[in-house]
């Protein structure tokens, strides 16, 4: 760990495992920085430069520091080798779920991010990954369904939950957060301090984080009333799209799933793991018919 922190010339931290999520691990590195491994496939290029690019946000996220004119080093860790990145500290804490007045509050805060998301030029950002319910294209490991299908229980199940993702055209698409979970924002009482992992980042439709937030924010089978509304009232959407929120959550759940095939295939995840996963699939498809 030293001798990887001294890539950013720090020296003589004390560092603390902070979580492991689902793309990267987390250390706290004293009280001021936060260093991520990240284990996804995809490298954090555009994740890097979406932080970089955006400004005049109420709340906080968090900018990589760079080194040696790069944001994301490669080093070693415990005697294996990884690519890694630091970020100063935010302070807060994560929300939980049930707290409705906290659940508003985030909601207005993903649709101001939203907001800025949108007067981003594509043309100044590295290409990004597109999530438009093409589930081939999820991950590199997974260039056909057909092994998602083979690979997991309740095979025929999923077929047929695969069958009804389809690309929506005539909803709008901007870059979109697309993983507004609990453990991604950071709270001060009712107001959000930050919003954190945007290793999902991406073009897609603008509707679809709405669907994830207020699913995060929610139940299984009961979706966050209290989170709608804070979004919507603050980045109202079109009747369109509202309508069609239920679709992209199924579609984002399936586009989950896949992702998580493929972290299967590269041995960052069990059978247990993938069998859950096709158990949430199986809660939104029946609460979105």
């Amino acid at each position: 760990m030293d001798t990887l922190l001294r890539r950013w010339g720090l020296q003589g931290y004390d560092v603390r495992p902070l979580t492991t999520g689902t793309n990267n691990t987390g250390y706290y590195v004293g009280d001021e920085f936060v260093l991520r491994i990240h284990r996804n496939a995809i490298a954090p290029t555009y994740e890097h430069a979406v932080l970089g690019a955006l400004t005049g946000l109420s709340f906080a996220v968090p900018v990589p520091v760079p080194t040696g004119g790069e944001t994301a080093i490669r080093g070693e860790l415990y005697g294996k080798p990884v690519l890694a990145s630091l970020s100063r500290r935010i302070p807060g804490e994560h929300p939980v779920r049930g707290d409705d007045v906290r659940a508003e509050a985030c909601g207005r805060a993903l649709a101001e991010l939203d907001h800025a998301l949108a007067r981003l030029d594509p043309a100044d950002l590295p290409t990004s990954r597109i999530w438009d319910g093409d589930l081939t294209s999820v991950h590199p490991r997974v260039p056909s369904l057909d092994a998602v299908i083979n690979g997991v229980p309740r095979r025929d199940e999923v077929a047929r939950i695969f069958n009804r993702i389809r690309r929506r055209p005539d909803l709008p698409q901007q870059i979109i957060h697309g993983d507004f979970a609990l453990t991604n924002v950071l709270m001060s009482g009712d107001r959000v301090t930050a919003i954190l992992d945007f290793e999902t980042a991406g073009t897609g439709y603008r509707a679809m984080d709405l669907a994830v937030g207020r699913y995060f924010f929610g139940v299984p089978g009961r979706p966050s009333t209290a989170f709608q509304r804070g979004y919507v009232d603050a980045h109202p959407l079109t009747a369109v799209e509202l309508a069609a929120v239920p679709e992209l959550e199924l579609m984002r759940e399936a586009t989950s799933l896949v992702h998580w095939y493929g972290r299967y295939v590269e041995r960052q995840t069990t059978a247990e793991d993938l069998a859950d996963r096709v158990e949430r699939l199986r809660a939104v498809a029946t609460a979105s018919r």
